[in-house]
C-alpha cells in the first residue's frame, strides 16, 4: 500500500427538486410531459406502469425505473399503488452524458437479483428516512444528498458502465450526440466563445442536427445548457478559490466583471459576492 497520495480537486453538487410519497388511484394518470430534470419512480405497493417515449414499462411492488433528463414520459396506475417520486439533477454533467449514452431507462426488474435487492434497499432507506421527519433539518438533507451521490455511483459501476461498455457499434444516435455535444461544453465550456458552429464542425454534424438532438435529450438548447456549465465553474471557483470577481470574470471569458455579475445574478438569484458569503445563497440539496 503506497504511503503518500495526491488526487486533484473535485466538484459534486445534488439538487433534489421535489420528493412525492403517496398513493395513486387505480386509473389515474399523469400528462405527458419532459424537463430537465431525472425522476425516480420506485413502487411500494400495487400495479403502475411508466410510459417513455411511447414504449410501456410495467413496475410493480419493489420495482424502480430511472428516467433520463429530456425524455417524454408520464405514470400511469392500473390499480391503487403506492408510490415514492423524485427528480434531481447531478453534477458533474459527465453523470448526464453517461447516462445517455445508455439510451434506456434502468429498470430494475431487467437487472440481476443482487442489484435488483440493492435498488430495494436504497430507496426503502430513502423512504425510512423522509417518513421520520416532519421538516428535514440540515443535516438530514445532507445524508439525503450522500445517500443519493452513493447510489447513482452504484447505479453507474454496476449497470451504466457495464452497458456502455457491451454495446455494439453503430451509427451515432441523437442520445450520442447530444451527450458528445454535452462533453465539449463541459471541457470547453467556461470559454464564452465555445459557438454552435464549432460543436457542429468538431462532430462532423449540422448545426441544427446538433440543436435539434440537444433539445430532444436534454430538454434545453445548447446555449441553455452552456450558460449552466459556466454557472457551476462560477460557483466552484467561489467556493474554493480566494480569485476576486474581476479575476474570475477574466478566467471563464466574461467580457467584463459587471456582465459577470449581472449573468450570474440572473441564473442564481443573487449576486457572486452573497453567494461566495453564504448570504441569501440559497441551500441546495
Amino acid at each position: 500500500m503506497k504511503d503518500h497520495f495526491y488526487f486533484p480537486g473535485f466538484f459534486t453538487s445534488f439538487h433534489v427538486w421535489s420528493i412525492l410519497y403517496k398513493n395513486a388511484e387505480k386509473g389515474s394518470v399523469y400528462p405527458n410531459h419532459k424537463h430537465p430534470m431525472f425522476e425516480i419512480l420506485y413502487i411500494e405497493s400495487g400495479f403502475m406502469s411508466e410510459w417513455i417515449n411511447g414504449i410501456e414499462y410495467e413496475l410493480r411492488a419493489g420495482d424502480f425505473i430511472l428516467v433520463n433528463s429530456g425524455e417524454l414520459h408520464y405514470p400511469q396506475a392500473h390499480e391503487e399503488s403506492r408510490f415514492f417520486n423524485f427528480h434531481f439533477d447531478v453534477e458533474p454533467r459527465e453523470v448526464h452524458s453517461l447516462f445517455h449514452r445508455r439510451r434506456q431507462p434502468i429498470v430494475s426488474t431487467q437487472q440481476p437479483p443482487e442489484i435488483q435487492s440493492e435498488i430495494r434497499h436504497s430507496m426503502n432507506r430513502l423512504i425510512q428516512l423522509f417518513k421520520s421527519l416532519e421538516e428535514p433539518a440540515f443535516t438530514q438533507k445532507m445524508m439525503v444528498q450522500s445517500m443519493m451521490m452513493q447510489f447513482l455511483a452504484f447505479l453507474i459501476e454496476k449497470i451504466v458502465i457495464p452497458d456502455i461498455r457491451d454495446e455494439p457499434s453503430a451509427p451515432k444516435s441523437k442520445h450520442t450526440i447530444a451527450a458528445e455535444a454535452a462533453y465539449l461544453l463541459e471541457t470547453y465550456g467556461g470559454a464564452e466563445g465555445l459557438k454552435i458552429s464549432e460543436l457542429s464542425e468538431r462532430l462532423h454534424v449540422h448545426r441544427n442536427y446538433i440543436t435539434d438532438c440537444f433539445k430532444q435529450v436534454y430538454g434545453m438548447s445548447p446555449k441553455h445548457y452552456l450558460n449552466k456549465v459556466r454557472i457551476e465553474k462560477a460557483k466552484k471557483l467561489l467556493q474554493e478559490s480566494t480569485l476576486s470577481v474581476e479575476d474570475i470574470a477574466l478566467k471563464l471569458n466574461f467580457s467584463s466583471a459587471a456582465y459577470f455579475c449581472k449573468f450570474f445574478r440572473a441564473q442564481v438569484g443573487t449576486t457572486p459576492f452573497q453567494y461566495r458569503c453564504g448570504v441569501s445563497a440559497k441551500v441546495l440539496f
